[in-house]
């Protein structure tokens, strides 16, 4: 259990990077993973981006190009596998070419 001047120096610490000071602290930014929304325009722009056709994504991802039509229609979205193969897709390129041989 940390001691009553423990906390109470904490306390200082922030007031005082609060106030400008930061000489007493280390600022870490760690980003957080962020939800990706699947609609018809980020798949659009997924393909585009790299560079397939209806059938090459659904290729890659393990669908029929039927079901990225739908998708790319808002008639239906992807299952959670897909999310994720199509958010890997999206923070990585490589993805591509590791994908077309699996």
């Amino acid at each position: 259990m940390m001691s009553k001047s423990t906390i109470l120096e904490s306390l200082k610490v922030c007031r005082e990077y609060v106030n400008g000071d930061e000489s007493h602290v280390e600022v870490v930014d760690i980003p957080l993973p962020v939800k990706i929304e699947f609609n018809a325009n980020t798949i659009k722009s997924l393909r585009h981006k790299i560079g397939a056709t209806q059938a090459g994504l659904a290729d890659l991802v393990g669908v029929s190009k039927r079901t990225v039509e739908a998708w790319e229609s808002n008639r239906s979205e992807p299952n959670k596998s897909a999310r994720k193969l199509l958010t890997l897709l999206m923070q990585d390129n490589s993805m591509v070419n590791k994908l077309q041989y699996i």
